[in-house]
Formats: structure tokens, C-alpha cells, sequence
């Protein structure tokens, strides 16, 4: 099918990613080979350590994967909305390398040679997560090879290479390190080819981007954008898409964890395995299930306001800037999340005032300066915007704020006072649900500014424009059925 101003889409994540990705690893590996000693390294050098966990490339990392499980879900999505076959597969995708995002940022994989032993005691199979690694990455390359074969040429290739290639990297570059002697040093060579390793990753990352994107053709017509695949059938009747049930799973999921870590901290149990499992879902600890929900749902958030940005800029909307502007501050705040900035702040607060007492959290005093800041931005958005979109935006900020600023300096006291029983728990549950629904909040004034539609494609139009052009099939020589 041709579109008058149909062309493919103008984004080409390998080039970029790989940039970036190299130079992230090229100024960890400089500062190992400059001071090998992990533990005498200053924060910031920490902090761009590629072999950490909480560090500005583990966060590129989680990132990078979580933007290709949401491209996979919209390439399914306009698979579906043309009558492409392999939508299904687009949409099983989007869950592998999510759960690629999961193991990036918490470490699953290396958990599950400890869980291992537990379950079935200490043998070759259990020693390390290598071992289980050998049962679980023959399985997940089989699934890619039946998802490619699905999604057809050319993203079949992209898509199978990137993920055999991120597989690879991920257990090849964490085995060949450990047999020469551990990727954390202090000789050179295991902590090369871990850098390699995490290097690979984000390349694999980045072909798995580009099986997407090369699936899908941008059209542009009057004040709407069209995202079609390359295959799909002829144009139907355009059908409002109604997000009700997105807004239903996001809180459903943000509660069913809430609940779950609520419960195993109460029931504190003694088992080895379920105390792993607490250790999992707690919402008080960093680097697992929870944090990556937060992470995904701020970076989820951080696409959608961008996503309006090009919607709003496209229809000549004078406040799209404050979209972009919006966007950049989510993705902030979810490296924030995942690398713990606001921790690595701490000095800085003790620098403002004299120390108090045992209070923990003194990064609470940069925090609100920073605070001030996001609340500016979004509101210098809300106050051009519609009244619905207004309201979700002020909602969405004052909650994050209120919980992640003010609770904090609650349980401070609660911690100062040497009280963490009941409230205190209850204290750090309500403050994590609070931000993930304000983050909900935010992903929700991107939706309320914009119009999603199907038929044939998937049609994105600003608020302030919300009837698209009838998209002309010049190929076929009409347009769909119902337009005029």
C-alpha cells in the first residue's frame, strides 16, 4: 500500500546506540585500567562504572531494552491494525526483552544459581548461574527462532541476530571473564572482556531496535501521524483505540506488588528461599522486581510525553517544546531511580546544614531543590495544556513529589528514632505506590493530549487537532471505506 507522503521511518537506532554504548564503556574501562581498586574509586567514578549495578550504563542498558519491548509492542500493534500476520509474534517479543530489561536490572540470572542450590542442593548444574544458564538460553534462542520466522524478512534476521548476539555477549563475555580470573579484576584481561560483553549487549539491543523500526513506515498526513507496517492490508475504517484497560493493568500491577512485598516483610520468613524471594519483591530494597517496574513505568512515561512532543510539534502546537522538555526530566528521574542519584547526594546535604541526630536521608535537602525544578516543568507544560491533561499532570507531579520528598523525611524520623515496626513499613509501601500512580498519572496526560486511532495503521493526532486527514490509497486508487 503507498501513502502520499509515506516513508520509511526516520529513525536508525544502531548508529546512535553504538555511540553511545562505546563511549560509556571506553570511559569505565579507562578508569579501571586507572585504578583498578573498585573500592577506592571516588563516586562519581562509581557511578560510570559499566560493571556496577546502580551506574549510568546499567540504567543506558535497562533503558535501551525497555525502549525495544515498547517498539515491539507498537510494531505488533500496527501488525494487528493492518492485518499482518505475526503480530502475536511482535507481542511475545516485547515480553523477551522485557524480561531481558528485568535480568539487566536486577540481576535475576545470578540469582538463579543461589535459588538453585536451595531447591535442589548443591550439585554441577547448581554451582553457578552459568549452569542454569546452559538449561535457559538454548530455550530462549529457540523462541527468538520461531518469533523471527514469524515476523518475516527483513526484521526476522535483525531481530534473531540482535538477541543471539545480546545473549551471547551476556553469558559468553560474565563465562570468559570469570575463567580468566573474575570481571571485576584486578587483572586486565577479565575486565576487558566484561566490558566488551556489556558493550555487545547494547549492540545486540540495537539490532533487536532496528527489526522494529525496519518493520514500519511514518506517514504523514494534514495534522496526524500514521504508523503502518510495511505489509499491511488495505486501509479500513479509522476506530478510536480506548486505553481504559492500560490504566487498569498499570495500577493492577503497581498494587499486586505493593501487596506482595506488604505481605512477605510482615511474614518475615525464616526459609533461605523465601527470604531470597522477599529480598526480590521488597519495595525498600534497590536492584529488583519493584525497581525495575518503577524504572519501566518512568521510562515508559518518559516515550509517551516524547511521543507527544512529535504529535504536537507536528500539528504546530506552540507548547511542544514543553513536551520534549517533560520527556527529558522522566528519563532523568528514571536514571534517578535505577542509580540511586539522589543517595550519592547525601554529602551534599550534610555540606548545607549541621548534622542532626542519626537522620538518614540529608540528600533530601538537594532533592527538593531538584524537586523544585521537575515540579516547574511540568507545570510550565500543565498551564498550556487542556483541562484534563492539566489536572493529570499537577496530580501526577505533587504525588511523586509529595511521597518520594515528604514520606522520606517521615521514615527519616522513624529511622532516627530507632522505630521501624509497623509504620515505618507501612510508611515506605504507600510512599513507593504513590510515585508509581503519579508516574501513571504523567503517561496519562500524554494520552489525554492525544487521539489514537485504527484502521490499517495506528494514527496519532494532537488534542488541539483531533480529526486526521483521510489517509488516500494511491496505489489502489481510493480511500478507506467511510471516509469522504
Amino acid at each position: 500500500m503507498i501513502v502520499p507522503g509515506a516513508r520509511p521511518l526516520p529513525f536508525r537506532p544502531i548508529a546512535p546506540v553504538v555511540v553511545v554504548s562505546t563511549a560509556l564503556t571506553a570511559v569505565s574501562l579507562a578508569v579501571a585500567m586507572i585504578n583498578p581498586d573498585r573500592d577506592a574509586r571516588d563516586e562519581p567514578a562509581r557511578w560510570l562504572d559499566v560493571l556496577g549495578e546502580n551506574t549510568l550504563p546499567t540504567w543506558w542498558s535497562t533503558a535501551l531494552l525497555l525502549t525495544v519491548a515498547l517498539a515491539c509492542a507498537v510494531t505488533g500493534a500496527a501488525a494487528r491494525a493492518g492485518g499482518v500476520f505475526g503480530a502475536g509474534a511482535w507481542f511475545a517479543g516485547a515480553g523477551v526483552v522485557g524480561a531481558f530489561a528485568l535480568a539487566e536490572l536486577s540481576g535475576v540470572h545470578r540469582r538463579l544459581g543461589g535459588i538453585g542450590r536451595l531447591v535442589l542442593g548443591e550439585g554441577a548444574l547448581t554451582r553457578n548461574w552459568f549452569a542454569m544458564a546452559a538449561l535457559v538460553v538454548p530455550v530462549v534462542a529457540a523462541v527468538l527462532v520461531v518469533l523471527a520466522a514469524r515476523v518475516g524478512a527483513p526484521s526476522s534476521r535483525l531481530l534473531l541476530g540482535g538477541g543471539v548476539l545480546l545473549m551471547a555477549s551476556a553469558v559468553g563475555g560474565e563465562f570468559v571473564a570469570a575463567l580468566l580470573g573474575g570481571r571485576t579484576g584486578p587483572a586486565p584481561a577479565p575486565v576487558i572482556v566484561a566490558h566488551v560483553g556489556e558493550l555487545g549487549e547494547n549492540v545486540g539491543g540495537a539490532l533487536m531496535l532496528a527489526a522494529a523500526a525496519r518493520a514500519l513506515v511514518l506517514s504523514r498526513a494534514g495534522d496526524a501521524l500514521a504508523v503502518r507496517h510495511r505489509r499491511a492490508a488495505r486501509g479500513r475504517d479509522a476506530v478510536p483505540i480506548r486505553l481504559t484497560a492500560l490504566w487498569r493493568w498499570l495500577g493492577g500491577v503497581s498494587v499486586a506488588l505493593t501487596v506482595l512485598s506488604l505481605g512477605f516483610v510482615l511474614a518475615d520468613p525464616a526459609h533461605p528461599l523465601l527470604r531470597d524471594v522477599r529480598l526480590y519483591v521488597d519495595v525498600l530494597v534497590e536492584h529488583n522486581l519493584p525497581t525495575w517496574w518503577s524504572v519501566a513505568l518512568l521510562v515508559t512515561a518518559a516515550l509517551a510525553h516524547f511521543a507527544t512532543f512529535v504529535a504536537a510539534r507536528n500539528a504546530g502546537a506552540p507548547e511542544a517544546a514543553f513536551w520534549l522538555v517533560t520527556a527529558g526530566v522522566l528519563a532523568v528521574l528514571s536514571l534517578d531511580d535505577q542509580s540511586q542519584l539522589h543517595e550519592r547526594s547525601e554529602e551534599l546535604g550534610r555540606l548545607v546544614v549541621t548534622e542532626t541526630g542519626d537522620f538518614p536521608f540529608y540528600w533530601l535537602i538537594p532533592g527538593a531543590i531538584a524537586g523544585l525544578g521537575v515540579a516547574a516543568a511540568v507545570v510550565s507544560l500543565a498551564v498550556r495544556v487542556h483541562a484534563r491533561a492539566r489536572v493529570l499532570l499537577i496530580g501526577g507531579i505533587v504525588l511523586m513529589l509529595a511521597a518520594g520528598l515528604g514520606l522520606e523525611v517521615v521514615q527519616g524520623l522513624f529511622m532516627a528514632a530507632g522505630n521501624e515496626g509497623i509504620g515505618f513499613v507501612a510508611g515506605y509501601h504507600v510512599e513507593e505506590l504513590a510515585e508509581d500512580v503519579g508516574v501513571i498519572l504523567l503517561i496519562g496526560a500524554a494520552a489525554a493530549m492525544t487521539r489514537i486511532s485504527r484502521g490499517g495503521c495506528l494514527t496519532l493526532t494532537y488534542a488541539d487537532h483531533p480529526a486526521p486527514v483521510p489517509l488516500r490509497d494511491e496505489h489502489m486508487g481510493r480511500t478507506p471505506a467511510g471516509s469522504k
